[in-house]
């Protein structure tokens, strides 16, 4: 009797693992399993005006990938993202090494306020930096100020505009990311480098930059998702030079009226995005934090 009922409440904890199992899964599947499949339905349609998502079949939108704007596009975006991951990190990684640094009051408070920056939108930030740019009230009045320019120029739309605008949005998201492994990292490691006579530059770049990799990566990764499929900062601050994939793809979509195509120029984003990220994972290794 004691047999059947150790059985009975194994299967039973069987189950309830299963249940716990399955509810990602079913999440996972809805929220990403069943959209992606209705891009890549979408994406092969044929073009009809009398249906918005296209009907019957065709690879026409497919083939449409090979055009020159998209091409450029995708090429364009990923420079964006390269220059704004790689200019962040630039800026990130040492000022989370000096936060670290501080007491730990001071830390809670730099924390905080870069927290209190994820609360604005993307569209408020854009904006902002529309006006800072600008002619009138902008960083050029400054500039004139300091004899760097001799006359209030506006500083948009440009690619410089852009990057400054992405770079203060990901900043804060790189900061949280590098923090733990910052924080957690025993000081005695650059004791030890400086002990067998690295200078403090050496250090830094032989021993906290190899250990820290994993987070790095995550961050520049996680920088690099943000940037490349940008949508309101290159609508805002740059010209159609400047316009990213994600740009591309809403005005094909609701300009042109080409629903097809747009969800083919969305399904190669992703496939590049899967890349990249097999890429970068592979290039992070493990780490400290690992």
């Amino acid at each position: 009797m004691s047999l059947v009922s150790g059985q009975g409440s194994l299967d039973r904890q069987r189950l309830s693992v299963m249940t716990g199992l399955a509810w990602p899964f079913f999440i996972i599947v809805a929220f990403f399993g069943v959209p992606f499949l209705l891009l890549l339905r979408v994406s092969v349609a044929r073009l009809d005006p009398a249906y918005y998502q296209g009907s019957g079949w065709s690879l026409d939108a497919m083939a449409s990938l090979f055009q020159p704007m998209v091409l450029n596009g995708l090429i364009f975006s990923l420079w964006l993202a390269l220059t704004v991951a790689t200019l962040s990190m630039i800026i990130a990684f040492p000022a989370t090494w000096f936060i670290t640094r501080m007491s730990r009051k001071a830390q809670i408070v730099w924390l905080i306020g870069l927290l209190t920056t994820l609360a604005l939108s993307e569209v408020l930030i854009t904006f902002s930096w529309q006006i800072i740019l600008s002619k009138r009230v902008g960083i050029s009045k400054v500039a004139v100020f300091l004899g760097l320019l001799d006359r209030p120029v506006s500083l948009t739309p440009s690619f410089f505009g852009v990057v400054s605008c992405l770079i203060y949005v990901v900043i804060p998201f790189n900061v949280m990311t590098l923090y733990p492994g910052l924080s957690r990292m025993d000081s005695s490691y650059m004791e030890a480098a400086s002990t067998m006579g690295a200078t403090p530059m050496r250090a830094f770049f032989n021993v906290l930059l190899p250990l820290m990799r994993k987070p790095i990566a995550t961050a520049y990764l996680t920088t690099m998702v943000m940037s490349i499929g940008a949508y309101v900062a290159p609508l805002v601050l740059g010209g159609p030079a400047n316009w990213t994939i994600g740009v591309i793809i809403s005005e094909v979509a609701n300009s042109a009226q080409n629903l097809p195509q747009a969800s083919a120029i969305a399904v190669l984003l992703m496939l590049v995005t899967g890349v990249m990220i097999l890429i970068i994972n592979k290039v992070g290794g493990k780490g400290y934090t690992s």
